[in-house]
């Protein structure tokens, strides 16, 4: 039988599945949806409708049919509502638009 590690069990303990969630990784921020396999163990996390803020890259991009991350990839992270997640994405959009001008 395979255990999950702390983190594992702090990070599903917080989240329920179709929930919308903020990640902070290495490589930027990631806006999901939720999408958690009721088998354990969870050392990854499904998300669908996926949102990346590379802020190195200086560009955000969307994996619509979803996408999967390593628990251990994940720095922190939040739960957020639908219109939080919604405004988040439209101002990093705004946000790296080219200017007019």
């Amino acid at each position: 039988m395979i255990e999950n590690t702390i983190k594992e069990v702090e990070l599903f303990e917080q989240m329920k599945h179709g929930e919308p969630v903020l990640f902070v990784t290495a490589i930027g921020y990631i806006i999901g949806i939720t999408d958690i396999p009721d088998e354990i163990p969870h050392s990854v996390v499904k998300l669908k409708d996926v949102y990346i803020n590379c802020v190195s890259a200086s560009r955000v991009n969307c994996f619509s049919k979803g996408l999967t991350i390593s628990v251990d990839q994940i720095i922190g992270f939040n739960v957020l509502t639908e219109e939080e997640r919604l405004q988040t994405v439209t101002n990093w959009q705004v946000s790296m638009a080219p200017s007019i001008g």
